[in-house]
């Protein structure tokens, strides 16, 4: 057996762990307008031009996303979704973010669901996929090495979702070689 597969219950405890250190990290910043001769107050950083930044928390991005998507069912029940579609959209970006962390927390119930195994790998790809488009949109050119250390909790998030598609591919694959062996 391979020292992967012998702690692997362990290696996804430490993964929600690690999930919700990431989700406390800052992911994006609401841009303030403040002209360029006044200092940023903090928590918020200069970003660029008049812009200043704070810095928001992966549970309040998602949180702002979700007031939307409650928005959007107003209006849906009014009967007026005309150019709403934005507001269901983000939502459903942002619960493919939390997936992970419930796929793996059904992984450490259910140790040696095969099953189980390729949802996680699935939704841990979806989720960098997301966090990814999430960073790069939000960023321009000029701000890219700045916000690469502003914004840890957003690289860890992706960090931990590829360690873990890692590691899950790897207990796959000794599985497997067990089963053939």
């Amino acid at each position: 057996m391979s020292f992967i597969e012998e702690n692997k219950v362990l290696w996804r405890k430490l993964v929600p762990v690690l999930f919700i250190i990431a989700m406390l990290g800052p992911w994006m910043f609401d841009l303030l307008n403040v002209p360029a001769q006044y200092p940023c107050g903090r928590p918020s950083v200069r970003l660029y031009g008049d812009f200043c930044g704070y810095p928001m928390s992966g549970f309040e991005v998602i949180k702002y996303a979700n007031s939307g998507f409650v928005y959007f069912l107003g209006e849906l029940v009014k009967g007026n979704i005309s150019g709403r579609i934005l507001d269901l959209i983000f939502p459903l970006y942002t619960w493919l973010i939390i997936l992970p962390f419930f796929s793996i927390l059904l992984l450490i119930w259910k140790k040696n669901s095969r099953r189980l195994q390729t949802i996680n790998l699935f939704a841990c790809g979806l989720a960098c996929l997301v966090t990814l488009t999430l960073f790069i949109l939000q960023t321009r050119e000029a701000q890219y090495i700045h916000t690469l250390y502003s914004l840890w909790g957003i690289w860890l998030y992706i960090l931990v979702a590829l360690g873990t598609i890692i590691i899950e591919i790897l207990v796959l694959r000794s599985n497997t070689e067990l089963k053939q062996g």
